[in-house]
């Protein structure tokens, strides 16, 4: 035989050999032509196979199983469609307080701008008036024409109070 047909047997083989369950063998006849022989699949092959067979099954499932999982379905579409609104109200809601704080912040500052304005604005009406009252003036004006007097020793009246003790006034002492 040549060299070709030898080649050509051996494609014949292969496309034999890939049939599942075979297991082949060349042998060689008398005439010298080779055969290609089925032989018993011997068991640690099948275990392979089986084996083989078992991890692809388990391959398929877990792959089916990732493709389930990250799949969207209505339901869960619906969900963070509702989760993804409330979000965004709770940070309208969020914005909307800040910006009441704010303003209001801004409302308590001026305030107190106008509240620190107004106290120096009385601080000064009050020294104006006090510096142009004349003490000797108003002294002369609560003699003449109200008719006032100083205090003599006749009207005023003392009283002790011991320190352990408390006293109620119901009325104004004469």
């Amino acid at each position: 035989m040549s060299q070709t047909s030898l080649a050509e047997e051996k494609l014949d083989v292969s496309e034999l050999y890939a049939e599942k369950g075979r297991y082949c063998q060349f042998v060689q006849k008398r005439d010298g032509s080779y055969v290609l022989e089925p032989v018993k699949v011997p068991a640690h092959v099948k275990a392979a196979r089986a084996e083989q067979r078992r991890r692809r099954e388990m391959q398929r499932h877990a792959r089916d199983n990732r493709e389930r999982a990250q799949a969207v379905n209505a339901r869960s579409a619906v969900f963070l469609a509702a989760a993804l609104g409330f979000f965004v109200m709770v940070c309208c809601v969020f914005l909307a307080m800040q910006n009441q704080v704010c303003s209001r912040s801004n409302q308590i500052t001026s305030l107190i701008t106008q509240i620190s304005e107004l106290a120096e604005e009385n601080d000064s009406t009050e020294k104006r008036i006090a510096a142009s009252e004349n003490l000797l003036e108003i002294e002369t004006i609560a003699r003449e024409k109200l008719g006032m007097q100083y205090v003599d020793e006749t009207q005023i009246e003392y009283y002790a109070a011991d320190d352990s003790d408390y006293m109620l006034q119901y009325d104004d002492i004469e």
